[in-house]
């Protein structure tokens, strides 16, 4: 197999993943059909991983921690779903772990890790274009139309504000971390970029993602804080304070939808410590329902993918509920590792994949797909990847 179909091989599916290729196909086209390009693309990635496996490369330490998870989650996931006889997603939950599997492989080789970069960071931003342009068309994804009242939160590609607004956000991390202007067309270009990115975030009034934003940009721009401007925080930051605090009096002359009024309320309720008054959208009373099975069997689940027919709206909860107790400590360990590593790297790789894993860890709490999609499963390798070459990087400077 040629070198350039190997490499379609494994970046289509992940592109056709990252822009929801499959859910545009089962909603206008047909189910059956979506499913059946879904496991199609798993073999073209498969025929993908035969060429690249052959390839020098060293694999990621932190990366491969995956595979421990993957056996502890599958192994007892496997006992509750014979002991229950849930065998209904199944075959659906392979498909992220292959990805990972494909994807541990491709990145062995620094070349694909800077190619993968690349359309990565394209393939975000085209779906922050598009979540500007559904969302000023009135178009919406979810109800497969232009709904007569309007959109209230832009959901883009996916038709979900959260995974959006996800979206969003890493997609700004990227193009601020990697985008160096050279000249002042470039400078100017960036900022007119970030800035429509930073317009798709907002139009998502995900109340999670506006939390977790502010503390991205912060540490996005982690050069700013110098000793004689840190100084400056307990000036700064009660007037940030107040701000955020009033912004359901300064937005009231905005013509808002009640359901973003709702959002912004929602910001104003949380950083006041309001927390009774915060609207969940349902999802504290889908947890509560989620939690009672998991208390019925914490120590082998109730199946694979239980928690996803719940919609428990909690990926950590989720593991708990499909796979029992070991499969959370388990996965615990793998974010605890990947959170200590990046707080010991250089400053740059710090900043970048901090950014990265507090946006997927938050969004873990308030969403059940983060490791069920195919397309951030590949970003968790990347990130391993990464880590393990800024530690090599350090360690060599450190004997010479």
């Amino acid at each position: 197999m040629p070198r350039k179909l190997a490499l379609f091989c494994i970046l289509y599916p992940w592109v056709f993943s990252a822009l929801n290729l499959q859910g545009f196909v089962s909603w206008y086209i047909s189910l059956a059909l979506g499913q059946l390009i879904a496991y199609v693309n798993l073999v073209i990635l498969v025929a993908g991983l035969t060429y690249f496996i052959k390839e020098n490369g060293t694999y990621s330490k932190t990366a491969r921690m995956w595979v421990f998870f993957y056996l502890v989650y599958f192994f007892f996931g496997l006992i509750s779903s014979i002991e229950f006889n849930r065998f209904e997603y199944l075959f659906r939950s392979i498909i992220p772990p292959t990805y990972f599997l494909a994807f541990f492989v491709f990145l062995r080789n620094p070349i694909n890790r800077n190619l993968f970069l690349k359309i990565l960071t394209f393939a975000f931003v085209l779906s922050s274009f598009f979540l500007v342009l559904f969302y000023l068309i009135g178009y919406d994804v979810d109800k497969l139309g232009t709904p007569e009242w309007g959109i209230d939160r832009a959901g883009g590609l996916f038709g979900d504000a959260n995974n959006a607004c996800l979206i969003a956000i890493l997609t700004f991390i990227l193009v601020h971390m990697n985008y160096r202007a050279k000249n002042l067309k470039h400078v100017v270009l960036r900022l007119v970029l970030l800035t429509f990115i930073f317009y798709s975030i907002f139009i998502t009034f995900s109340t999670t993602g506006f939390f977790i934003f502010s503390i991205v940009l912060g540490l996005l721009n982690y050069k700013f804080f110098t000793k004689s401007r840190i100084l400056l925080i307990p000036i700064v930051l009660p007037i940030f304070y107040a701000v955020i605090a009033n912004l359901d009096v300064i937005t009231e002359g905005v013509n808002l939808t009640r359901l973003q009024r709702v959002k912004i309320d929602n910001i104003v309720n949380l950083v006041t410590f309001n927390t009774t008054e915060v609207d969940s959208s349902g999802r504290n009373e889908l947890l509560e329902r989620l939690l009672e099975y998991v208390y019925e069997n914490p120590f082998i689940g109730n199946s694979i993918g239980f928690g996803n027919s719940m919609s428990g709206h909690n990926t950590i909860i989720g593991i708990w509920a499909d796979a029992g107790i070991l499969a959370l400590l388990s996965f615990l360990i793998l974010l605890g590792v990947y959170f200590v590593k990046a707080i010991k790297s250089s400053l740059y790789t710090r900043y970048f994949s901090l950014s990265f894993l507090i946006t997927l860890s938050i969004y873990m709490l308030s969403l059940q797909t983060v490791i069920n999609q195919p397309y951030l499963m590949a970003i968790f390798v990347y990130l391993g990847y990464l880590l393990d070459k800024d530690e090599l990087q350090r360690t060599n400077a450190i004997n010479n």
